[in-house]
């Protein structure tokens, strides 16, 4: 069966009847960096690397055998009992998630390779934007709503390695204070338990907020908010452990969460886990050589085009508008440069050999023939 099209985003499209389950989720192989959307460029299957590795993760979490023979150290938990409460309910029942696993073209089930993930979908409300307050509107979630998304990504650090954003805001001793540091950080620095920070989802821009503002703008009770990041502090570590296995470093990444039909025994909302995971998601490091979407950053953190980007935003931020892009190309007259052929060649394996790697550790199969192995692509990434 042909589903319609609903939405196309910066890197994949939507499809399906609205308010019927399924979804799918069509992974392109486009990419987007800071914020831009659609670059000039596709890189060669990337998006069947990002639907696999989705699906891999998903399923991977859904188990209660993953939880169960996972052994963290006792001081990274203990010390909060809603981590050690969701922890139980885990390796009893897996984590609640809205993947319901790789579809063909005709969005049948499928084992074979392919781009397209199917997902029960949940409701994504439309927050509008007031420019005489520059505030945007969140009433809908005062009102509780359940199988809605959580209007937040919920950021996880590990540490601060080059480029991390984290470095913009720890001058604010407030703000390192709502993180939970006692003092500023230092690029290279590593926690043990990962800061945790959340930015809005629903924006025209991605912006970090405090706590009380993230709290406030989702509609969460305090609990719900606790439960928020203990549910995340779990993930985090256990897909650190998961990449660790392969000799990957996780370093950051982020989650995104709807709030689920089922309460607990006290009437709080419990969570989903809905979106994706994957490099797009996550700051990978092998060797200390970038293994993310960071690389594609980095390609074009030196150009043109990223001052006038950074440029655009604070001219819109000054006039309380939300299209800084349309400020960038009209006014400012820049649009991003295509990637060089290597620097093309070079992100396509990553995807494919991080692919690989996953599913020959997980799974005891690869994928994609003919890649480059971790030491290779690291070598690749590390002389461009």
């Amino acid at each position: 069966m042909t589903l319609p099209h609903l939405h196309t985003g910066s890197v994949k499209n939507i499809k399906g009847i609205k308010g019927q389950s399924p979804y799918v989720f069509e992974f392109s192989d486009r990419y987007s960096v800071f914020d831009w959307g659609a670059m000039p460029d596709n890189l060669e299957q990337k998006g069947a690397c990002l639907a696999a590795m989705a699906q891999l993760f998903f399923k991977k979490m859904g188990e209660q055998d993953f939880w169960q023979e996972w052994n963290p150290e006792p001081k990274l938990i203990n010390s909060n009992p809603l981590a050690l409460e969701l922890w139980n309910t885990f390796k009893k029942s897996g984590v609640s998630h809205h993947c319901l696993g790789l579809v063909d073209s005709q969005n049948n089930p499928s084992s074979e390779m392919t781009n397209s993930l199917a997902v029960e979908p949940v409701h994504v409300p439309q927050v509008s934007f007031d420019p005489a307050t520059g505030k945007w509107d969140y009433s809908e979630y005062e009102k509780s709503p359940v199988k809605t998304l959580v209007p937040l990504e919920v950021i996880f650090r590990f540490g601060i390695p080059e480029g991390s954003s984290l470095m913009k805001r720890v001058k604010d001793p407030d703000y390192l204070q709502d993180i939970g540091l006692t003092k500023e950080p230092c690029p290279g620095d590593q926690f043990e338990i990962p800061v945790i920070e959340f930015s809005t989802k629903l924006e025209s821009t991605d912006r970090y907020v405090r706590n009380n503002e993230a709290k406030l703008i989702s509609g969460m009770n305090d609990v719900e908010f606790q439960k928020t990041k203990a549910f995340c502090l779990l993930l985090a570590l256990r897909l650190k452990d998961m990449f660790f296995s392969i000799g990957i470093k996780l370093w950051d990444g982020k989650f995104e969460f709807a709030f689920d039909q089922t309460k607990d025994e006290q009437g709080n909302r419990n969570l989903q886990l809905v979106d994706s995971i994957g490099p797009d998601e996550l700051r990978l490091t092998y060797n200390g050589i970038q293994l993310s979407k960071e690389n594609l950053r980095r390609f074009y953190r030196n150009s043109e085009w990223y001052k006038k980007v950074e440029e655009a935003k604070g001219i819109a931020r000054d006039r309380n508008e939300k299209d800084w892009k349309a400020i960038c190309e009209k006014e400012l007259n820049c649009a991003p440069a295509p990637l060089s052929q290597e620097q093309k060649m070079a992100a396509s394996m990553m995807y494919k050999t991080l692919t690989n790697a996953l599913y020959e550790k997980f799974e005891g199969k690869t994928l994609f023939e003919n890649t480059w192995n971790l030491n290779l692509l690291t070598d690749k990434m590390e002389r461009l």
